[in-house]
């Protein structure tokens, strides 16, 4: 931790916002490969009862389950040659090129490179738990016999669905689902202990957990249950969304991955892997690597106008998480909230990031 810097503007902004835009928060800076600064903040819960953020708490991190999950177990997979970014999404899930209206030549010609990237041109989000009567499985086939909206790698749409049809495709390559893959593959060589899919069932402590949205039709509370409908529909476990943790271990894999990026480390995956996996490939709604969004000055505006174009990378999530990394400044900025408690319709955070992440830029630089 870094004695020499005043972080007292950070937690002054942060505080300023507890309750305003998010009931709690917990952050993790990293700058040169090191921890340098640590906080929480505010409420884990405030409905039913008033619990405070501790360190061990853990978030959901709804979308950030896209980079940390299914973008790093894909780059293993390459590594490992079990799988080609250039194949057809058809080699592997021959379902792909099928719609309810039959067989589609242009699914059929999608590559794996465009799921990751947004570019397969899928629908951002489908209702995939009214579906009832299905199995997990057969969950994971409907989405990958969704509609096509335009000609697959020419445009760059967000889509939950592609990640999902991701799952698939990862878990047919490999033969195991990716909460274990992950477990094995991430987790273990990194020395996780608070990052997992379905918290409850691995019995982390329910009063550790930071409570997400009041279901009012249900008169309950989602805590350690994740608040995505499609990965709740999908026994919790999805490439979408899913995944549990605390800031610092977010920012332990981050950080892993930026070092790598950096040619210091090859603990997760090799330097030529990470350079590969960080390039923009294309721009839409927003700017795409494999598994990233990348800075630009027209796009992923939540890390603010202090870092790297082109080059600084990070990711959302509706929950109120977020990460920002910037291989030029070496820095992971890592911030989880619980923005949904006790409900969704507060959008605030979306002003706050920029004006966040400018605000640690600017104290640690």
């Amino acid at each position: 931790m870094s004695k020499n810097i005043d972080f007292s503007r950070i937690d002054r902004f942060v505080v300023e916002n507890i309750e305003k835009t998010f009931p709690g928060a917990s952050l993790a800076i990293y700058k040169k490969g090191e921890k340098i600064y640590e906080k929480v903040y505010g409420y884990s819960e405030i409905v039913p009862e008033r619990r405070k953020v501790q360190k061990d708490t853990i978030f959901d991190l709804a979308s950030l389950t896209k980079p940390l999950v299914t973008s790093l177990l894909t780059a293993k997979l390459v590594e490992e040659g079990l799988l080609h970014l250039r194949d057809k999404v058809s080699k592997i899930l021959p379902e792909y090129s099928m719609t309810e209206a039959g067989f589609n030549e242009e699914k059929n010609r999608t590559e794996i490179w465009m799921l990751l990237t947004h570019s397969a041109c899928l629908p951002s989000w489908m209702p995939l738990y009214k579906i009832k009567g299905k199995s997990r499985e057969e969950l994971l086939i409907e989405a990958s016999r969704s509609f096509i909206t335009c000609s697959p790698g020419t445009q760059a749409l967000y889509s939950d669905i592609g990640y999902i049809v991701m799952t698939l495709l990862i878990e047919r390559i490999t033969g195991e689902r990716i909460d274990r893959l992950f477990e094995k593959m991430i987790a273990k060589p990194l020395g996780l202990e608070k990052t997992m899919f379905n918290p409850l069932e691995k019995n982390y402590p329910i009063n550790k957990i930071a409570s997400t949205e009041l279901l009012r039709e249900e008169n309950i509370v989602l805590k350690g249950v994740v608040h995505d409908e499609n990965a709740r529909a999908l026994d919790g476990v999805s490439g979408h969304a899913g995944l549990f943790s605390t800031a610092d271990e977010v920012g332990m894999i981050v950080n892993e991955v930026l070092q790598s990026y950096l040619g210091k480390s090859d603990l997760l995956i090799k330097p030529a892997t990470a350079r590969s996996f960080l390039r923009k490939i294309i721009c839409g709604d927003r700017c795409y690597s494999l598994g990233w969004m990348i800075y630009e000055s027209s796009s992923a505006i939540f890390c603010g106008d202090l870092m790297s174009p082109g080059k600084a990378f990070g990711h959302t999530g509706f929950t109120g998480t977020s990460v920002c990394a910037d291989p030029d400044l070496d820095i992971v900025i890592v911030f989880l909230s619980n923005r949904v408690h006790p409900t969704r319709e507060n959008n605030k955070i979306i002003e706050f990031r920029p004006r966040f992440h400018n605000l640690v830029v600017s104290t640690i630089i």
